[in-house]
């Protein structure tokens, strides 16, 4: 794996389609070992919390729409984090959530060099012409960049 130049590699969102992100959170804890304390999970050089999502609208437009989930796991590397630990770290918790039937996208500058490129192959929205409507098409390459807190709030 060749680390892209210009890139950041020092966290990602994973959007997840859970109520809450303490049971998510905690499932991963049982399913990846327990590290971390509190209520934050380490994977690898990652640090893993999980926020409630209330950017969401509550709108159902497609059930593939991961902007409208409303749980996000805040990964954020450890100073120094090698980037392909903190990808490796990433493809762990995407696979383990996937693996558990939980749908889940991966939000960040490097989502390509992760598996289904972070989940946007798994979770195909419809195509244009049958679409619900305008606004909801398009806006996965528009996302917050990692490390952004505006109307996240932690649970």
């Amino acid at each position: 794996m060749t680390e892209n130049v210009g890139m950041s590699y020092e966290g990602c969102s994973v959007y997840v389609d859970a109520a809450d992100s303490p049971t998510v959170v905690s499932w991963l804890r049982k399913h990846l070992g327990p590290g971390g304390g509190g209520q934050d999970l380490a994977v690898g050089p990652l640090r893993v919390s999980g926020v409630f999502h209330d950017c969401s609208t509550g709108r159902k437009a497609h059930p593939f729409e991961f902007l409208e989930w409303s749980t996000v796991l805040e990964c954020e590397a450890a100073a120094g984090a090698e980037p392909g630990a903190v990808v490796a770290a990433v493809t762990a918790v995407l696979e383990t959530l996937w693996r558990g039937g939980w749908k889940a996208v991966a939000a960040c500058d490097f989502e390509d060099e992760l598996p289904a490129c972070g989940g946007r192959e798994c979770y195909p929205l419809p195509p244009e012409s049958t679409s619900p409507s305008p606004e909801g098409r398009g806006r996965w390459r528009h996302l917050p960049k990692p490390g952004w807190k505006g109307k996240r709030k932690s649970v």
